[in-house]
């Protein structure tokens, strides 16, 4: 790769911080529109917008990607289940009773679970580091799930939405782990329309249900800006932001800046929500960025000359570079 001039370096750098900083408002809002509709409402009207939005960027690929939904369905089935509405309503349901704080800090543990996910799926042995840093950010989500009291997991009366939230990362590691592998067949925007259409049918029928139930409730005008914020902003621009980073200063140094996520995530949630800010919350971050980061001292040789791209849920995912 060549080397950035100092101005483009500076460019990108900038990009991917304002980046973080969108994927950290990403949990902040969710939190507060969950105050005014359910999880299954919020991610089917977040996913009908982003799926809105895609639209007139793919529609030149509308005939590759009507063959893929027909030739490759149980694919695309897996990707939409992991890394799309399903991924996304099963963060919203924990989000509903745990901290905006909590769920920005639990990403950091993702780069650590994918690690550990690559190894069971490639029967990969991770290297000394590695381990080291799975085991260092284990100690750091066991302190936020247990809220800095060890006589919580004693009592074993850990919060389960927590647990839910950890799920979730975990998911989302999975699909990071199997986007890597994806056959190029689609450019990344329409795989991600081919995708997220295919995760929004699959909770069609819950948003079905509750509505027949609960009836429908027309969102206000300030949820539906929320609902239009978490699509354009945390997922579509952000794209296209950290593509920018990634082609000045590589896969690996963008990937840094994911442990930014946390911090942004931490502050807004403080200012908007009200939230507090625990000394557990700060033992719990450094101990699982400080293990990402070791564990990722070396980088996977395959993953090393990966892109990292981002689905509509906000956070990084890697796509093999079509080049090499």
């Amino acid at each position: 790769m060549t080397r950035a001039a100092p101005a483009s370096r500076s460019s990108a750098y900038g990009a991917l911080v304002l980046t973080a900083a969108l994927w950290g408002s990403s949990a902040v809002t969710a939190r507060g529109l969950l105050d005014t509709m359910s999880p299954v409402a919020l991610t089917a009207l977040r996913w009908i917008v982003v799926l809105a939005a895609l639209a007139p960027f793919v529609w030149r690929e509308r005939a590759a990607i009507a063959h893929a939904l027909a030739s490759d369905t149980r694919t695309l089935a897996v990707f939409a289940l992991v890394g799309f509405a399903p991924q996304t309503l099963l963060v919203y349901v924990a989000l509903e009773g745990t901290t905006a704080i909590n769920l920005a800090l639990f990403n950091s543990a993702i780069p650590v679970l994918i690690v550990a996910i690559a190894a069971l799926l490639h029967h990969r042995r991770p290297r000394a580091l590695e381990v080291a840093g799975l085991a260092l950010s284990l100690s750091g989500v066991v302190a936020i799930v247990a809220r800095g009291r060890w006589s919580t997991l004693a009592s074993l009366s850990v919060n389960p939405h927590d647990l839910l939230v950890l799920v979730g990362m975990g998911v989302w590691a999975y699909y990071t782990v199997r986007l890597a592998d994806r056959a190029p067949a689609l450019s990344f925007p329409a795989f991600m329309f081919a995708a997220g259409t295919l995760g929004l049918a699959m909770i069609a029928p819950m948003a079905a249900w509750e509505a027949l139930a609960r009836g429908i409730a027309l969102p206000s005008a300030s949820a539906l800006a929320g609902v239009a914020y978490l699509a354009l902003l945390p997922t579509l621009v952000a794209m296209l932001l950290f593509a920018h980073g990634i082609a000045r200063v590589g896969p690996v140094q963008a990937g840094l800046f994911t442990h930014l996520v946390p911090v942004f995530g931490a502050v807004l949630a403080t200012l908007l929500l009200g939230e507090r800010l625990q000394p557990f919350h700060a033992v719990g971050f450094a101990l699982v960025a400080g293990g990402a980061a070791l564990g990722c001292l070396k980088p996977e040789p395959a993953l090393a000359g990966a892109n990292i791209a981002v689905s509509a849920n906000g956070a990084p995912a890697l796509e093999r570079d079509r080049h090499r």
